[in-house]
């Protein structure tokens, strides 16, 4: 039986080993659909000394299994807010990839709007600019479990054998089926725009996000933006981790040190 979201900030955030010290700079990273907190357990150690990594442990997966997935955008954002802003009493930064880049964004918008904060700085990958997304009608997205297994496929992400793994589909389907609803149901409603610097990483042979589309992003902020490439699909962050952890570093400030 599933239980309600807790609200808890325990509940939503996973230290990310590595070096860090008091009073710095705090760094969330959001997964993609169908992920955890665990995709970024090995970031801890190449990011800056001073830096303090944290994953966001959506419902749905890992060690929260049995918390009911969220499948809509601003019902995630409602239990985001109050779950993250115990750790915003300092300055922080957001990473997200694919569906966590939009969730990232679409937080980083409410938090300006509701509570006056904003990150020092948003890291977009894997994803086109919000306007440049494209959202798919509901009756779209009512897949059967096959259809479904071939969008995890589609995105190359999972590996076969995983796949072909009954335990694991069991496991992983119900949470995939959310994170779809939420990342090809959303649609970008314009407003205010943010006012960090931002950094758009693309994978270079990515089928599904242009270098174009990623330039886009420069629209919705009138801070700084830097658009970086690098090679690989669509998990380019996977197999050049090292870099982008590099570029991350790069670009965050140096913060209480």
């Amino acid at each position: 039986m599933h239980s309600a979201a807790p609200q808890t900030a325990r509940s939503w955030v996973r230290p990310i080993p590595g070096r860090t010290a008091p009073g710095g700079l705090r760094l969330f990273c959001f997964p993609y659909a169908g992920s955890g907190a665990s995709v970024f357990r090995e970031w801890g150690a190449g990011l800056p000394e001073g830096v303090e990594a944290l994953a966001v442990q959506l419902p749905g997966r890992e060690d929260r299994f049995f918390d009911q997935p969220i499948a809509d955008l601003d019902e995630l954002l409602d239990a985001l807010v109050p779950a993250l802003l115990p750790y915003l009493d300092r300055p922080f930064a957001f990473f997200g990839h694919s569906m966590g880049a939009i969730v990232s964004w679409e937080l980083a918008r409410r938090l300006q709007r509701e509570q006056g904060l904003e990150p020092v700085r948003v890291v977009v990958s894997g994803c086109r600019a919000l306007p440049f997304h494209e959202s798919r009608p509901p009756g779209e997205l009512d897949l059967s479990d096959e259809e479904l297994l071939d969008e995890l496929r589609r995105l190359n992400g999972t590996p076969e054998e995983l796949l072909q793994n009954p335990d694991f589909v069991t496991y992983i389907l119900p949470t995939f089926r959310a994170d779809l609803s939420l990342f090809a149901g959303y649609t970008y409603r314009p407003g205010e725009l943010l006012s960090c610097p931002v950094s758009a990483f693309g994978g270079s042979a990515d089928p599904r996000v242009s270098e174009e589309q990623l330039k886009g992003w420069a629209e919705l902020t009138t801070g700084r933006t830097e658009v970086e490439v690098f090679p690989g699909g669509h998990f380019f962050l996977n197999a050049e981790r090292e870099n982008v952890l590099r570029s991350i570093s790069r670009a965050l400030p140096a913060v209480g040190h």
